[in-house]
């Protein structure tokens, strides 16, 4: 199974890479009160964050997911009917596009009044500047139209099982480490009817004390009920 997380601390890097390269242009080529300041405050912000989210969130996910594909004491590794899979990547497809046009009207429509910003008060400078600024809202504006059909090209390729380990819980295709930056699994429960699922109540922290609670709910196949219900009793007894 491929270690998405990987691919994307990858990517983290490449962006930092060539955040670095406007950084350097803009500290080299554009004045300062000609919009380099500006241009150089926004490369050094995105150098900061994406090696910050590399190191922090993608490489521990990375590690997590070798740990569960190598573990060779599974507490359950469950495949699912492919018909049911396909209709849980149409929704996250639509629930990713919407996420993306939240992001898109807040996000580039800050770079956008920047942008025109500098064009209008900023004599010397402030048009290229402001393109500039244009030009990058332009790409995020391709990157979300494109991410949400790429993402799930590379889902319909995951395998429709999960994977419980000790060590963490692979569904889907991505993994969820019990333990991490700012989360952690509390607890496993197991829930009983037409489609029993194990639910995975994990809680966040987003704020000064302020836990924002999520559930990942693994659909249990019929014959699989007593196992499901040994693993809500003793994942984390141990």
């Amino acid at each position: 199974m491929e270690n998405t997380s990987k691919q994307r601390v990858m990517q983290c890097i490449i962006i930092a890479v060539f955040s670095v390269l406007m950084l350097l242009i803009s500290i080299t080529y554009i004045p300062c009160f000609e919009g380099g300041c500006a241009l150089a405050f926004i490369s050094f912000f995105v150098i900061v964050s994406s090696l910050a989210v590399a190191g922090i969130l993608f490489y521990p996910m990375a590690k997590a997911h070798d740990a569960v594909i190598n573990d060779t004491e599974l507490m359950a590794h469950w495949t699912y009917d492919p018909k049911w899979q396909s209709q849980i990547i149409t929704y996250e497809y639509e629930e990713h596009k919407e996420r993306n046009k939240v992001m898109l009207i807040v996000i580039d429509g800050m770079i956008l009044i920047v942008a025109f910003v500098f064009m209008i008060f900023v004599p010397e400078g402030g048009i290229e500047t402001g393109i500039f600024m244009i030009g990058i809202a332009i790409l995020m504006f391709v990157v979300a139209k494109i991410t949400p059909g790429y993402y799930r090209k590379q889902k319909e390729k995951m395998p429709a099982e999960a994977r419980i380990s000790r060590k963490g819980l692979i569904y889907q295709g991505k993994i969820y480490p019990y333990s991490g930056f700012l989360y952690k699994c509390n607890r496993v429960t197991y829930k009983e009817g037409k489609k029993p699922v194990l639910i995975f109540d994990f809680f966040q922290l987003t704020g000064g004390r302020i836990y924002d609670p999520f559930e990942i709910k693994v659909p249990v196949p019929v014959s699989e009920k007593e196992k499901a219900k040994d693993i809500a009793d003793t994942l984390f007894s141990h």
